[in-house]
C-alpha cells in the first residue's frame, strides 16, 4: 500500500474518532465564554505530561493536561512563573510537550489547540513562550493535529515536532521570518501517532517512537531514514510511548507498553541492549551520568509505584526509586546528568533525586489532594470525604469504598457554613449503591485497549441485561458508579471527568453532569436529599441536583484553607482560600491568556449568603435570580475588565532614605492606569497611609515606608476603578537605629448599646433591650485606659453609649468620666456612629494603634450586615427600616482606612442570625485584628453571675492578666488563646467566639 493510500486511511481513522468526540462535547469552543474558572494551588492539578531542566540546570519547566506550564525553582519548591495560553473546552490546551531552547530564552510548547475536538484544523499549532516573561513570542503553523512531542537540536537552530499526524516537522531559526523560524522540511514516520523525539549523536540524528509503526531515525542532515536491523521488526506491532538520548548523545533507549526497554546506537540504529523486561507499561527514559538509565512506571503500577535504575553497561538494576505514588509519564535529567526530576502520582508531583543514591532533593506540588471517596447523612445535611487510596495494592477497585476522614455541615435555613472538621466518629453516611433491589452493578476488564473496568456490566437478579463499553468518546473506563431511583437508574464516571446517567434496562443515556476535568474517584447519591456529591483526581469535591443535573457547588480542601464556588462565580472562603482559584482570560489564541485570582473580584463575588442560599435551593442558578435579579453576566464584564498591573521590589539604592524607612521601587502600575494614590500599603500589619514618593522615571515610582527593627513583610495593594484588587509583597530587614523609637498614640473607641426604644417587640415577640453592652464598653475603656494605655505616649477616646444605661449605675459612671469626659459621651444613633467614627478613625498615624469595641444587636439581611443602633427600627413585622440601621461594611471602610494598627472586639452577636461572615473575610484581607464574641451557628451568652457578656467578660479578665504568659505582659497571642479557652469553658461548648491574629506579631497588649 502506497504512503498516499495509508495517510488517507489514518486521516479517516482520526476523522472516525474525532467525529465521535464531537458528538460528546458539551459545547464548541467557539459558542464558550472567553474565561474560565482554575484551580491555581502552586502545583499541577492534572497529569504532568513533559518535564525539562533548564540548560543551567537552576529551573525545571514542566507541562499539564491542566493546560498550564510552571517554571520551577526547584531547591526553594516554588513556581516562579505559569504560563498560560488559550484555555478551551474538552482537550482544546492541552499541553503535551515542552522544550527549553539551549540558551535558555525560549520555550517552545505542542499540544492541542484546536477549537473543538476534530472539527476544524489545525490543532497541531507550536506556542513560542519567552522564558523570561512568559509573552507569547509566536505561533508555528504546519501540523493539522495535535503534537505530542518537541525537540531543540544541540546547537538550538531546528525544532523538531511531531505527533498525531506521523510527520516529523522540522523548523530552523530564520531571522527574515515573523516567528524567527521557517519550516525546513518534513520526516514522514508512516504512523498515525508519533509519541516521543529526540535529537542523538550531535545533532546528526533523530530518533523518534510511534504507537502503531515501532521506532524510527533518520539521518538529519540528508533528511533519509535510516534502516534498523531485525531486533526492532516486533516493534513494530507494539505501542513505544518513551525515548531518551544518552548524555554523549551515542546511544537512545526506547521503552513499550509491554514492558521492553532497548538500548539502540544512534550512528547506525544497531542494538546494543535489551534490558530485562518489565511488568508495566514503560511511561517515560531518561539517561544519567555513569551509565545509568531510568525508567518509569506509566500503568499497572499497583503498589510497586517504582522508577527503576540500571547500569547500562551491565544490564543490571542498580536501585528502586519508589518515591510517586502512581503513574510517572514524564522524566528529564540536568545536564551533567547527577539529578533526575520525575512527575506523576496521584497528587502529580514532581520530585528531583540523586539516580547514584536515590535521595530525594525536592518534591514540587501543590496544597490539593484527589478526593477519593464521599459520603452523605441526609438526615442531618452533612457531607464527609476522604483523600486515601482505598487499595493502593490493585490498579483500580471502584466497588471498594475509601475511607471518610473529614465532614462539613451543609447550611440549611437555620444553620450558616461551619468550617470543615475531622471525621471522628464514622456515622450513618450513605455511600454509592452496587446493588439496589433486583439490580446490580459490576466493572471488568475490556475494550480494545484491555482497561480495567473498561466494561460495566447490568445486572437484574443475578443475570447481565446490558453492559456499558467505554471509550474515548465516554471516559474510557468505569472509575465510579452508583445505582439511583431504587435501581432504574445509575450514574457512571470516567477518567477524564466524564459523569454520565443511564437507565438500567436500556443502557441509554438520560442525563449528564458537566463540570469535572479528571477521573471521578468516588459517588454518592440521595433522593432525600437530592444531590448527587462526587471526588474527583481534580482535587475538587462537587455537590449536583441529582434531578437537574445542575452543578451547585464545587468544593476544594487543602488543609486549614478552602473554597465552595458556584459556576456563577460567587464564592465563600477560608481566610486565604480565594487565593486557590481564578479565572483565565483568553485573549485569543495566538496570546497568552491571563489570570485573575478570585480574591481580585472578592468586592463583587465573595458572597458566602449567596453560595448558601445555592446549596439550600439545589439551584446556583435560581440563588442568583432570587439574590441579585437581572444579574446575570456579571462576571463576564468584570474579567473583561484589566486588573491593575505592576511589580514592587526594594530599591537598589536606599543609602538617602530616613532612619526607620525603607524605599520600595513600584513598577508597571502606569501602564495598567493606576497610580500610587491607588495604592494602600501595609508594613507588619501596620497602615501606612500616605507616604513619601518621588518619581524614577516615566514608569516607576520610589515610595519611603516606615519600618521596625528586624524582618518586616510590606504589603502593597493596588485598586483600580472596576474594583480590582491586586497585591504583592516584599521583605525588608530593616536598619537599626541609635535612638529609641517615639511610642504612638493609643486611640480607643467604645460602642455600647443596651436601649432599643423602637423595638419594644422586635426581638421574638420581646423588646429588644440588653442588660450589659453600656456596662462591656465602660470597663473596657476603663482596663485599657489602665493596662494598655501606659505603653503608648497618649490615649484619645471616642466613647458612644446610652447615658441613661450609663447614669443607672453612678459607680461606673463615675469611672467613666475619669476617662472620658461628660461632655465628649454621645448616643449611640446611627447618624452618630456613621460621623463620628469615621472623622475619629481618620486621626491615627502610621506609628498609632487603634481599638474598636461595639457590643450590641447585629443583623443579617440578605447579603449585608448591620450594627442595631439604638435608634433602630423595623418597617413592620418582617422587614427592617434599613436607613436607621449602621451598615457593617461602612465601619469597615472607617476601620480599614485608619493608619497603623487596627483592633476590632466585637461583642454584636447577641441575637441569632447575626453571624457576619464578611466582617471576618475583609478584616483578614486588611490585616486587622479581629475578636469577635460568636463563630457560625451560635449566639452570645450574658450570664448574670458575670455581669458581662460571657465574651467580654474573657476580654477583660485576660487584660488584667490573666492572659500574661511571661513578665512581660499580656500578648497578642496569649490573649487570644485565653478568650477562645475561657469562652468555652463559661458556656460549656455552647459558644465558640472567632478571632483572627494572622499576619500580625505578637505585640504586648497590656501591662504585667
Amino acid at each position: 500500500m502506497g504512503k498516499s493510500s495509508l495517510r488517507l486511511m489514518r486521516t479517516c481513522r482520526w476523522l472516525a474518532l474525532a467525529g465521535a468526540l464531537i458528538a460528546s462535547s458539551v459545547a464548541h469552543a467557539e459558542n464558550a465564554p472567553d474565561f474560565h474558572l482554575d484551580l491555581n494551588t502552586g502545583g499541577h492539578s492534572a497529569q504532568i505530561t513533559d518535564l525539562t531542566f533548564t540548560p543551567n540546570g537552576e529551573d525545571l519547566v514542566s507541562a499539564s493536561n491542566d493546560k498550564t506550564i510552571r517554571i520551577w525553582d526547584w531547591q526553594s519548591g516554588v513556581t516562579l512563573r505559569t504560563i498560560r495560553g488559550y484555555l478551551g473546552n474538552g482537550s482544546d490546551g492541552k499541553i503535551f510537550a515542552v522544550a527549553v531552547s539551549p540558551d535558555g530564552k525560549t520555550i517552545a510548547a505542542g499540544g492541542y489547540f484546536g477549537a473543538s475536538l476534530g472539527d476544524k484544523p489545525p490543532y497541531g499549532d507550536i506556542r513560542l513562550f519567552d522564558f523570561a516573561t512568559g509573552k507569547m513570542k509566536g505561533v508555528l503553523k504546519a501540523a493539522d493535529y495535535a503534537t505530542y512531542d518537541l525537540a531543540f537540536s544541540p546547537d538550538g537552530k531546528t525544532l523538531a515536532a511531531g505527533g498525531a499526524d506521523g510527520v516529523v516537522y522540522l523548523w530552523r531559526l530564520d531571522d527574515k521570518s515573523a516567528t524567527g523560524w521557517t519550516l525546513d522540511k518534513k520526516l514522514d514516520a508512516d504512523s498515525w501517532h508519533i509519541d516521543k523525539l529526540a535529537f542523538a549523536a550531535a545533532g546528526s540524528r533523530l530518533a523518534a517512537t510511534t504507537t502503531d509503526n515501532g521506532i524510527q531515525l533518520w539521518d538529519v542532515v540528508k533528511g533519509e531514514e535510516i534502516a534498523l536491523p531485525d531486533e526492532a521488526e516486533p516493534l513494530r506491532d507494539i505501542s513505544v510511548m518513551a525515548l531518551a538520548v544518552s548524555q554523549d548523545g551515542s546511544l537512545f533507549a526506547t521503552g513499550s507498553k509491554d514492558g521492553q526497554v532497548h538500548l539502540w546506537r544512534a550512528a547506525d540504529g544497531t542494538l546494543a541492549r535489551a534490558m530485562p523486561a518489565q511488568d508495566f507499561l514503560i511511561g517515560s527514559l531518561t539517561f544519567a551520568k555513569d551509565a545509568r538509565l531510568v525508567a518509569s512506571c506509566g500503568y499497572r503500577c499497583a503498589d510497586k509505584h517504582r522508577s527503576i535504575v540500571w547500569n547500562t553497561d551491565t544490564g543490571e538494576k542498580a536501585l528502586d526509586y519508589p518515591g510517586h505514588d502512581g503513574t510517572v509519564y514524564a522524566t528529564a535529567a540536568n545536564a551533567d546528568g547527577s539529578l533526575v526530576a520525575t512527575a506523576g502520582g496521584t497528587r502529580n508531583a514532581i520530585q528531583v533525586w540523586d539516580p547514584a543514591t536515590g535521595e530525594r532533593k525536592a518534591l514540587l506540588q501543590g496544597v490539593g489532594e484527589p478526593v477519593t471517596a464521599v459520603g452523605i447523612d441526609a438526615a442531618n445535611d452533612v457531607i464527609a470525604w476522604g483523600n486515601a487510596n482505598p487499595c493502593p495494592d490493585r490498579v483500580a477497585c471502584p466497588e471498594q469504598q475509601g475511607a471518610l476522614d473529614n465532614r462539613l455541615e451543609l447550611p440549611a435555613a437555620e444553620r450558616f457554613f461551619e468550617d470543615p472538621q475531622p471525621l471522628t466518629e464514622p456515622g450513618s453516611f450513605a455511600r454509592a449503591a452496587l446493588a439496589d433491589r433486583q439490580w446490580s452493578l459490576r466493572a471488568k476488564m475490556g475494550g480494545k485497549d484491555a482497561l480495567e473496568n473498561a466494561v460495566l456490566e447490568i445486572a437484574n437478579g443475578g443475570k447481565m441485561v446490558r453492559s456499558i463499553e467505554n471509550d474515548a468518546t465516554n471516559g474510557f473506563v468505569h472509575s465510579a458508579y452508583t445505582l439511583i431511583d431504587h435501581g432504574l437508574g445509575l450514574i457512571t464516571g470516567g477518567n477524564d471527568g466524564t459523569l454520565i446517567e443511564y437507565r438500567t434496562a436500556t443502557a441509554k443515556v438520560s442525563g449528564e453532569f458537566t463540570g469535572h476535568s479528571g477521573e471521578i474517584n468516588a459517588m454518592v447519591a440521595s433522593e432525600k436529599a437530592g444531590l448527587l456529591v462526587t471526588g474527583s483526581a481534580d482535587q475538587t469535591l462537587r455537590l449536583w441536583n441529582l434531578q437537574t443535573h445542575e452543578l451547585i457547588v464545587s468544593m476544594f480542601f487543602a488543609g486549614s484553607q478552602w473554597i465552595v464556588w458556584m459556576p456563577q462565580g460567587y464564592y465563600y472562603s477560608s481566610d486565604e482560600g480565594d487565593k486557590l482559584i481564578g479565572w483565565q482570560v483568553n485573549q485569543g489564541r495566538d496570546h497568552e491568556g491571563r489570570f485573575i485570582r478570585a480574591g481580585q473580584l472578592k468586592k463583587y463575588l465573595w458572597s458566602p449568603e449567596m453560595v448558601r442560599r445555592a446549596i439550600i435551593l439545589r439551584s446556583a442558578k435560581q440563588s442568583v435570580k432570587e439574590m441579585r435579579p437581572g444579574v446575570d453576566n456579571e462576571l463576564q464584564k468584570l474579567l473583561q475588565r484589566k486588573p491593575p498591573e505592576f511589580a514592587i521590589r526594594l530599591a537598589d539604592d536606599q543609602s538617602k532614605v530616613r532612619d526607620g524607612y525603607v524605599a520600595v521601587e513600584i513598577s508597571g502600575a502606569r501602564e495598567a492606569g493606576a497610580d500610587v494614590a491607588g495604592f494602600s500599603i501595609l508594613s507588619n500589619s501596620r497602615n501606612v497611609g500616605d507616604v513619601t514618593a518621588r518619581e524614577v522615571d516615566g514608569n516607576s515610582t520610589i515610595v519611603e515606608i516606615p519600618v521596625e527593627n528586624g524582618e518586616n513583610t510590606i504589603r502593597i495593594t493596588g485598586t483600580n476603578e472596576f474594583g480590582y484588587l491586586t497585591e504583592r509583597s516584599v521583605t525588608a530587614l530593616a536598619r537599626k537605629t541609635e535612638k529609641a523609637e517615639a511610642k504612638g498614640k493609643l486611640y480607643v473607641a467604645v460602642i455600647g448599646v443596651d436601649k432599643y426604644p423602637f423595638l419594644t417587640d422586635a426581638c421574638s415577640g420581646r423588646a429588644c433591650d440588653l442588660r450589659y453592652p453600656v456596662d462591656d464598653a465602660t470597663e473596657f475603656l476603663e482596663v485599657i485606659s489602665q493596662k494598655s494605655a501606659p505603653l503608648f505616649s497618649s490615649m484619645e477616646t471616642l466613647v458612644l453609649v446610652n447615658r441613661e444605661a450609663l447614669d443607672e449605675s453612678p459607680t461606673k459612671a463615675k469611672q467613666t468620666y475619669a476617662v472620658a469626659s461628660a461632655d465628649t459621651i454621645m448616643e449611640p444613633d446611627s447618624d452618630t456612629i456613621d460621623d463620628q467614627l469615621a472623622d475619629f478613625l481618620d486621626r491615627p498615624g502610621e506609628r498609632d494603634t487603634t481599638i474598636i469595641f461595639v457590643a450590641g444587636h447585629g443583623i443579617n439581611i440578605d447579603e449585608d450586615y448591620y450594627f442595631i443602633p439604638t435608634d433602630g427600627r423595623k418597617q413592620d413585622a418582617e422587614r427592617w427600616k434599613r436607613s436607621s440601621l449602621v451598615d457593617w461594611s461602612d465601619i469597615q471602610k472607617s476601620v480599614e482606612r485608619a493608619k497603623g494598627m487596627r483592633f476590632m472586639l466585637l461583642d454584636t452577636c447577641h441575637a441569632a442570625n447575626a453571624f457576619n461572615p464578611r466582617l471576618e473575610k475583609d478584616a483578614q484581607d486588611a490585616r486587622i485584628v479581629v475578636f469577635s464574641a460568636t463563630a457560625a451557628n451560635n449566639t452570645a451568652a450574658e450570664l448574670p453571675e458575670l455581669g458581662h457578656g460571657v465574651f467580654t467578660y474573657s476580654v477583660l479578665e485576660g487584660l488584667r492578666g490573666k492572659a500574661k504568659t511571661s513578665d512581660g505582659g499580656v500578648t497578642l497571642f496569649g490573649l487570644a488563646d485565653y478568650i477562645s479557652r475561657e469562652v468555652v469553658r463559661l458556656t460549656s461548648s455552647k459558644q465558640k467566639p472567632f478571632y483572627y491574629v494572622g499576619g500580625v506579631e505578637n505585640i504586648v497588649l497590656a501591662e504585667p
